[in-house]
């Protein structure tokens, strides 16, 4: 279970190795006996046919269909994924479609009965702002979702949902309590009719005025789209998580020195190291051999310059049974990480790197 810290609101879905002195995250570790056994695709058990049936029209990758007040278009991934004390729940993913490794909104969704009828509950992340990162990505991959439970999460609203030939329509039954940014009052409504879906999520003033959200006569339009990551599962048991875009081409080759900017995660959320907190990424001669753990090696192979990508490393690939107490990380823990290949240095004769790369790997606008 992950600490708690006070929440902000959410709406229903917009809302606005290693040297050894500097780091632990890839110190080399023994590699031991192959005990890995992959788990079987997440199945969710829906409750009945018409919440599966909403379930199954929400889930997928959407995007709107113009930018969100002028500045940014809009991705969300909607997937199934297990929340413990919980049934019926979904993980949902919100992103810049030109940032879509650095999530600006994580939360879930459960359908559930009430009298009779099927209400869409929102949920806020209450985990941290560090630990939230565990999850990137991580609705392409819910069969290695991370530890979450019921009390990690705060409700924030409901939306009443009727069905219709081609999906759903509803709305929220009444007002909710808000503090954000001027408004006391919020309501939410969504439709989702094939292909398409609008959202509408209003903010008002105690004057009944719009003062956020979309305007009295419009909504924001989602229509389904490909995915914003590709998932590449490797027969060892390494889960590389890939972002669309970023690719200049350059790939690490024997001899190259590699700049990886990265954080690290335990599956219940603890952070145990970060090149970002230290303002320095990790550099090392590719590949790393007893420079770092064997899952990170793998991780770098076909890693782009300028891309980002997240590794999910079992645990016999990374510090198996003995773990690493210097860094809180217990015996048998699976590993992730969210990397940056900030930079690749080629060894002579091979081409030299043009483009001019944002070190942090972060978005700056």
């Amino acid at each position: 279970m992950f600490k708690k810290t006070m929440p902000c609101l959410l709406t229903a879905v917009l809302g606005a190795g290693l040297i050894a002195t500097s780091t632990y995250a890839q110190d080399a570790a023994p590699v031991e006996a192959p005990k890995y056994v992959a788990p079987g695709p997440y199945s969710p058990s829906w409750s009945d046919s018409g919440i599966a049936q909403i379930a199954d029209a929400l889930t997928g990758t959407w995007k709107t269909t113009t930018a969100i007040d002028g500045g940014d278009i809009i991705m969300m991934n909607v997937a199934p994924a297990p929340v413990d004390d919980l049934t019926d729940t979904l993980y949902v993913e919100s992103v810049r479609a030109d940032t879509p490794w650095e999530p600006y909104r994580r939360s879930v969704f459960q359908l559930y009965r009430y009298k009779g009828d099927i209400r869409l509950r929102t949920y806020e992340f209450a985990v941290g702002e560090v630990a939230q990162g565990v999850f990137d990505g991580m609705g392409m991959a819910t069969d290695l979702f991370p530890d979450l439970t019921a009390e990690d999460l705060i409700a924030t609203l409901d939306v009443e949902l009727e069905s219709t030939p081609s999906g759903f329509t509803g709305a929220t039954p009444y007002p909710y309590p808000t503090g954000v940014a001027g408004a006391v009052e919020m309501t939410s409504s969504m439709t989702l009719d094939g292909d398409s879906m609008s959202v509408a999520d209003r903010g008002f003033d105690a004057d009944g005025n719009v003062v956020w959200g979309a305007d009295t006569n419009s909504a924001y339009t989602f229509t389904r789209s490909d995915a914003y990551a590709t998932v590449t599962r490797l027969d060892d048991g390494m889960v590389m998580i890939d972002y669309v875009g970023g690719d200049n081409g350059i790939i690490p080759q024997n001899g190259d020195q590699l700049h990886v900017h990265y954080h690290g995660y335990l599956a219940n959320g603890n952070q145990f190291d970060s090149s970002y907190s230290r303002n320095q990424p990790f550099v090392f001669t590719y590949p790393p051999m007893t420079r770092a753990i064997t899952g990170w090696g793998i991780g770098m192979e076909g890693f782009a310059m300028g891309n980002h990508r997240k590794m999910l490393i079992p645990a016999y690939l990374g510090y198996g049974a003995s773990g690493n107490p210097r860094a809180n990380i217990p015996s048998d823990s699976r590993l992730l990480f969210n990397a940056y290949m900030a930079q690749i240095d080629h060894v002579e004769g091979q081409p030299a790197a043009t483009d001019e790369i944002d070190h942090t790997g972060h978005n700056h606008d």
